[in-house]
């Protein structure tokens, strides 16, 4: 068994307090939710991270440079007491998610509407049952996988992050939040506070993933759609497509969404779409699977999305 660094252990009672710790450490200091990433980064130990300098540009092997440096915080600041991040609400024309909402919660909050069909897709497969009663939905975002089942959803359903510090509070749109692998807009001294979700009559939306196992396994590939239909028409009146793990970072395929307006939402179209999404994913070869192998997934999985999508939207009247 690992052993993590020695480290001081917090738990404050108020959002103001844990504001103050985590601005007090500069840095040193680091957000516990679930801990199913945090304390298993916090073990995580290679040869190279033991390099001096590991991480950086001043390290001393050219491979070490880009190897995340080994996670040894002075202060771990849990937010269990913190009873304002956790929950749902929903309102009549949105839905607002607590960051540490357990993926659990999510999975199986069968009365959320059909507009956030995705975001109950992703913390439906994301790991195991034993892990979805853990990871938290502000965790999933915050790590900045470019596999992250919830972060992609989030981003397909055009979601707002709501962050606090001592300094005051901001809001970011999902989709700039993650900035690379492993990195975010949120700065140490910040918390996730709230995610927010903009709702309506006609929409829909579905993720899809596919990897090597059902559970227990990072996507291969993931794809999630959001879509509002015209009621009178049927035509999509707007749309919204993010691809996970074909990218450094969760992305937006704007240009495919763009082939469906105005559009019915037939075999066709779906078709053009999702062949538009396959020339905007800049997929890479690994031990995993081929970029040629993911471009094909991402055809297959965008399309099983749009079509689930469009099939929510029509029931979501």
């Amino acid at each position: 068994m690992r052993i993590v660094n020695d480290f001081k252990y917090e738990r404050p009672g108020t959002l103001k307090d844990a504001l103050v710790i985590l601005e007090k450490h500069q840095g040193g200091a680091v957000p516990l939710a679930g801990g199913t990433d945090l304390v298993v980064n916090m073990k995580h130990r290679s040869m190279l991270q033991l390099f001096p300098n590991a991480g950086t540009p001043d390290a001393k092997f050219e491979a070490a440079k880009f190897v995340q440096p080994a996670l040894a915080p002075e202060v771990v600041v849990s937010l269990a007491s913190l009873s304002e991040l956790e929950g749902i609400k929903t309102g009549a024309d949105f839905v607002w998610i607590g960051p540490t909402t357990t993926m659990a919660r999510i999975a199986a909050a069968d009365d959320l509407p059909a507009a956030l069909g995705a975001l109950r897709d992703a913390a439906g497969s994301m790991g195991s049952p034993l892990v979805r009663n853990r990871a938290t939905i502000g965790g999933n975002l915050v790590n900045a996988r470019p596999a992250a089942d919830g972060a992609v959803a989030l981003i397909a359903l055009g979601g707002i992050v709501e962050l606090a510090s001592v300094d005051g509070t901001r809001k970011e749109a999902a989709c700039d939040f993650i900035t690379a692998p492993g990195c975010t807009t949120c700065s140490t001294a910040e918390l996730i506070t709230g995610l927010s979700v903009s709702v309506g009559p006609d929409q829909g939306s579905a993720y899809v993933r596919h990897g090597t196992r059902r559970q227990l396994e990072i996507a291969l590939v993931g794809a999630a759609v959001w879509i509002q239909l015209e009621k009178a028409s049927g035509t999509v009146k707007d749309a919204r497509i993010c691809l996970g793990a074909v990218g450094p970072r969760p992305m937006p395929a704007d240009g495919a969404a763009k082939t469906l307006l105005s559009k019915k939402p037939d075999k066709e179209a779906i078709a053009r779409c999702a062949e538009a999404a396959v020339k905007e994913a800049t997929p890479i070869d690994d031990f995993r699977g081929s970029a040629g192998y993911r471009s094909e997934l991402v055809d297959v999985l965008v399309r099983r999305a749009l079509e689930k999508a469009v099939e929510r939207a029509k029931g979501a009247s």
